[in-house]
């Protein structure tokens, strides 16, 4: 079984400032900030075994704006493992735009994004109107499908999904979020909009259910198969 080549990092204070001399030194910041403009997170991820394309050595240091207006904005900077330690020979990285951490999170198109901060834990669903959580479900079902046709027709696609991407994310949307919601449906949870929307999105889904078939995707239809029981 194959491991990670290092572990996280907790930097000390000496390794902070280190953080925070190369931040300056790069001219790290975000628009409308300048580079003095971070706390740093002491716990640094270890990013080279995460992500196929990074370097083994590469580790992301988490970064909070203070700017004033600009408190609830992070991003993070990547960093050698050598760079952290202090080490003379260090090699450096290929600094990285500063990307805004929450947009490289997979569900976060599918938060309200009106209120600031996001909400979040127990918060998340507390201002939905019919069934909490029924409206993220549908927003992910609904573009997810247009992930899919835009694949179809050549299109761009959301974090440059690939087929198996799609074939992970649909099918785990079909044998998750959708049955949740035909349940909250049958028991009457859903409110009239969600309602709505479900039936359209159904609608959808079985008018390019061609489409679905010659990309080795699920339909509705393959969900009333009989479970194939193995062994």
């Amino acid at each position: 079984m194959s491991r990670a080549l290092y572990e996280d990092l907790y930097l000390s204070p000496e390794q902070v400032a280190r953080v925070r001399s190369y931040i300056r030194q790069v001219d790290f910041h975000l628009p409308g900030a300048s580079s003095a403009d971070f706390s740093i997170n002491p716990h640094a991820r270890y990013l080279g075994y995460m992500f196929q394309q990074e370097d083994l050595e590469s580790y992301g240091v988490g970064l909070e704006c203070t700017a004033p207006g600009m408190e609830h904005q992070r991003t993070f900077i990547r960093m050698s493992r050598g760079q952290l330690l202090g080490h003379e020979d260090a090699p450096t990285l290929p600094v990285n735009d500063p990307v805004m951490a929450a947009d490289a999170m997979t569900l976060h198109r599918f938060y309200d994004k009106e209120r600031r901060p996001l909400r979040h834990g127990e918060e998340t669903y507390s201002s939905d109107e019919g069934a909490p959580g029924a409206d993220m479900d549908l927003s992910m079902v609904e573009q997810q499908l247009r992930d899919i046709m835009a694949f179809h027709n050549g299109e761009p696609v959301p974090g440059n999904q690939e087929i198996l991407d799609l074939r992970v994310y649909w099918g785990t949307l079909l044998a998750g979020r959708y049955p949740r919601l035909k349940y909250l449906e049958k028991a009457g949870q859903l409110s009239a909009l969600q309602a709505d929307r479900l039936g359209a999105v159904e609608a959808e889904i079985n008018s390019v259910e061609g489409i679905l078939r010659s990309l080795g995707l699920a339909t509705l239809e393959d969900l009333n198969k009989p479970k194939r029981e193995d062994g």
